[in-house]
């Protein structure tokens, strides 16, 4: 089964948990999901399953957003509340307006350190395991981009946020930041990934929605088809001797329309309208990256 899934994660398992079980109800091997959720987390992750997994890259590149709420006065090891307590600090509790200048800080391109309990691999071996038997180092700074932090709620010691951001971005370490520039700490208490890409918590499935409908043969109801999930990228309807060209990965001629519109890939339809290649342009050229299918 070709396709896109939008889980509705549920909290206390790991991504991989989630692959492993849609496996076993879809019954299909080749499952891969387009950006990890932390086990306490829940909301969209997005899974492709069957050639599909071939467009991951594409819909992981895709803006996300949480919500989330943070804890002041309080640090942990791992960044949010599963870790063990490291430091409880005495603070003067902050204004809206001081949070708010806080968030400024971190809006924008900036540097962000992966957590030292994350998925990031050292030689090879995930930093996570180095971290439970000490032997973690500081990872590098990544250059990640927030274009949004908005605060929705303020409960002392408790901060809602809105946070819309680019892949990459890890929300333990933003609230962990935000904590240190105001100088009381903070760790994550709650995280719900809300958007990725085009596909909403709205329209997520969970896994027992997606086990009934399995079971009764519907299954298809909920996935979105390979050329839906890429409709960010402009469609090219191409001839039948261009077809021929793209199949067996020749570059294209792009259409005047397209060009010097900011579009970096494009999605080729073969003659017959079905989906057949995604292709980069570049100088007036679409050059085949993914080919599909041949027509």
């Amino acid at each position: 089964m070709d396709g896109v899934l939008n889980i509705n994660k549920p909290p206390h398992m790991t991504s991989h948990d989630v692959v492993l079980c849609v496996r076993r109800i879809l019954k299909e091997k080749r499952i891969g999901h387009t950006g990890t959720l932390d086990p306490m987390a829940t909301g969209v992750l997005v899974l492709c399953t069957g050639n599909a997994t071939r467009i991951a890259r594409y819909l992981e590149a895709g803006e996300k957003e949480y919500r989330a709420t943070m804890r002041l006065g309080v640090t942990t090891d791992t960044l949010d509340a599963e870790g063990s307590i490291i430091e409880t600090r005495a603070y003067t509790p902050p204004s809206d307006e001081k949070l708010l200048e806080s968030f400024r800080l971190f809006t924008g391109p900036i540097m962000q350190r992966p957590p030292a309990y994350s998925a990031v691999k050292i030689a090879g071996v995930p930093s996570y395991k180095l971290a439970r038997e000490g032997k973690a180092e500081p990872l590098a700074p990544r250059p990640v981009s927030i274009l949004a932090i908005e605060m929705t709620s303020h409960e002392e010691p408790l901060i809602g946020l809105a946070v819309t951001c680019s892949k990459g971005v890890y929300i333990r370490t933003l609230c962990a930041d935000i904590g240190e520039a105001l100088g009381m700490g903070a760790h994550l208490t709650s995280l719900v990934r809300t958007r990725s890409g085009r596909f909403s918590i709205d329209c997520g499935v969970t896994l027992d929605e997606l086990a009934g409908l399995a079971a009764a043969g519907r299954a298809e109801q909920v996935f979105t088809s390979m050329d839906e999930a890429l409709s960010d990228f402009p469609a090219v309807l191409l001839s039948e001797s261009d077809t021929t060209r793209v199949r067996h990965g020749n570059p294209v001629s792009c259409p005047a329309d397209l060009l010097n519109r900011g579009f970096d890939r494009v999605r080729l339809h073969g003659s017959t309208g079905t989906l057949l290649a995604v292709a980069r342009e570049n100088a007036g050229i679409l050059k085949p990256e993914t080919v599909f299918a041949h027509e």
